[in-house]
């Protein structure tokens, strides 16, 4: 108990913390807003799988390029630059909005802006919180993130829906524009990095791309984490895009199945991430990881089979518990402890790039799955899972690493 103490205690990571927690609430609560405005004027789904399109592609595109500017400059300052673009731009639509001249394109163009942005923040974030708190407390560091994260999660949507129904999507919009300024003020609390540098040329910045990604080729924990990442994002991205909506539908006629087994999950995750705030991460990461394969695998396909939401929720909470503790708080904090710090922006885009890759063939395979049977979809889900999970208990490698520098597979 004692060891969790110091890290609640810090000024600095209660500011940065506090300021993203509040941006990420108001970016679950524009996702809201932003999807009911989309059908409500053009009644189209088209036209919201084309914005989300629009906000997918450049994100994906520009990660590996979004991490070496990270790298380039800092953390702080490329999460502070991202928080003013979004706040300008979110106030403009809530303008837009509210004057009723907000048109299909300007929203495309929103994602496009957002989707951008979102490339150079993802790695900025993953990387900043090394700086904030000791390496000892990165684990407990990643776990109050991975709460902050889950509240917004929770909070966001109903806010979002409220503020929609209330006064119009543009609410939602200037809510969001606030929290990114208050977000690009917040953050200035991080270090400022030493490796500030004047913006390189272009072929400096395609030098350090190749420099990330030979890193991520030659160590082996990079490649084991990676194989990790790619089988959740093949088994994950389709059950609760198409998985879960499909198997609710089966169940019942209102949409509160699906909002019980999504609530379920996110619960799950909550008191995972909790735990990890409170014991730290075990010393055997990589056996908790095989272990956590096969469980999915278990769960994924005993949800073909389920007979009720409430019980389809029940072990999805069991599996939130489980997932957040082992991997959501782990992996971030093992890519910061054993990645060198000029190369840590590039890995931990790198990291991202399978769930960007992945996840739309997740999509369609099982979607086309679906269309046959319910159950030999979800039995679908689980294979991913399942042969990484055996790939890695016969790695001895892979059962001795750790999510701590001292104790992790040396690179090879």
């Amino acid at each position: 108990m004692r060891q969790f103490l110091p890290i609640l205690r810090s000024r600095r990571l209660a500011t940065v913390l506090g300021g993203e927690g509040l941006s990420m609430i108001g970016d679950t609560a524009f996702e809201v807003a932003l999807a009911w405005m989309v059908i409500e004027t053009t009644g189209s789904v088209g036209a919201l799988a084309g914005i989300l399109l629009a906000h997918t592609v450049p994100r994906g595109a520009l990660l590996l390029l979004g991490g070496a500017y990270v790298d380039r400059f800092s953390p702080r300052l490329v999460m502070g630059i991202c928080h003013v673009v979004r706040a300008a731009l979110m106030a403009a639509l809530a303008v837009l909005t509210f004057i009723d001249r907000a048109e299909l394109w300007h929203l495309y163009g929103v994602a496009f802006v957002m989707g951008t942005s979102a490339a150079f923040f993802t790695p900025a974030s993953e990387s900043v919180l090394p700086a904030i708190v000791p390496e000892e407390q990165l684990d407990r560091g990643n776990a109050l993130q991975g709460l902050a994260e889950q509240i917004s999660y929770i909070v966001g949507p109903v806010l979002g829906g409220l503020l929609t129904a209330a006064d119009g999507s543009w609410l939602v919009f200037a809510l969001n524009a606030l929290t990114f300024a208050v977000a690009a003020v917040t953050v200035r609390w991080a270090p400022r990095a030493p490796s500030d540098q004047p913006s390189p040329r272009v072929r400096e910045v395609i030098r350090d791309i190749g420099e990330g990604l030979r890193h991520a080729r030659r160590t082996r924990e990079v490649r084991l984490v990676l194989l990790v990442i790619s089988a959740a994002t093949l088994s994950y991205s389709g059950l609760f895009a198409v998985g879960l909506p499909i198997l609710a539908r089966s169940m019942s006629e209102s949409a509160m199945a699906l909002a019980l087994m999504v609530s379920g999950w996110g619960v799950g995750q909550f008191i995972g991430a909790l735990c990890a705030v409170v014991t730290g991460l075990p010393r055997r990461w990589g056996l908790l990881i095989i272990v956590m394969t096969v469980a999915e695998g278990a769960v994924f396909i005993a949800l073909g089979f389920m007979p009720s939401a409430w019980a389809a929720a029940l072990i999805l909470c069991l599996l939130g518990i489980g997932v957040s503790y082992s991997s959501d708080v782990a992996l971030p904090t093992f890519i910061q402890t054993t990645t060198p710090a000029h190369l840590l922006g590039r890995i931990s885009a790198v990291m991202q790039v399978p769930r960007v890759v992945l996840e739309p063939l997740s999509i369609a395979l099982l979607g086309a799955t679906l269309h046959y049977s319910l159950q030999w979809g979800f039995a679908l889900c689980a294979v991913p899972v399942l042969l990484v999970g055996l790939v890695l208990a016969l790695d001895p490698s892979a059962r001795r690493l750790s999510a701590t520098k001292d104790r992790a597979v040396q690179a090879s």
